[in-house]
Formats: structure tokens, sequence, C-alpha cells
């Protein structure tokens, strides 16, 4: 699962428990969380979401990340980002081996 997968299937999830508990069906969890992030429209959430090709330079910031996190209780995004920072790390290490000439190693 990617993070622009995890990012829709958490707005999306909320919103559907928001829709039940607001038993309000029009209800729509980008227009709100797009508010609370200080986004003037939703457009730039849903192109967070999307595929590489779409989202125009729109990236997932870490206070967004936070704030979203917040708003829905769902603390996927930062395990996701955890866990991609320890893979970062791993492979700079197995990059960094790799460029020691031969004599060091």
């Amino acid at each position: 699962m990617t993070l622009n997968q995890l990012l829709y299937s958490t707005i999306k999830t909320w919103e559907i428990e928001e829709r039940i508990r607001r038993e309000d069906e029009s209800f729509d969890a980008f227009e709100f969380i797009s508010k609370g992030i200080g986004h003037k429209n939703s457009s730039t959430l849903r192109k967070m979401c999307g595929p590489q090709s779409s989202r125009c330079g729109a990236k997932l910031g870490v206070e967004e990340a936070m704030i979203i996190m917040t708003i829905t209780n769902d603390y996927r995004l930062f395990t996701f980002q955890k866990e991609e920072l320890i893979k970062r790390q791993s492979s700079n290490e197995q990059m960094n081996l790799f460029s020691q000439p031969q004599r060091k190693l």
C-alpha cells in the first residue's frame, strides 16, 4: 500500500463513520479536513490521494499528516511514515557500504 492509498483510505473511512454519526449523507470529509489543514479548497487534498501523475507537486507534509490523524483519530499514517524512514535509513546504510573502497571492507 502506498502513502496516497493509505491517505485516501483513512479519509474515506472517517467520512463513512461521520456520515453515520451525523446522519448526513452529504458530508464531505475532504472539504472538512481541507479547512482544518488550512487549504482554501479540497482539490489539493484530493490530489494528494491520487496517482503520482495527477498530483501536480502536491505532497503530504508532516504537519498536515498530524492534523489529519488528529481529526480522523487514525494513526496509520504515522506508522507508515515511520516504516518508510526505517527503510530509507537501511538502504542508505547499504549504499554507504557499497561506496567504500574494497580494501576498507
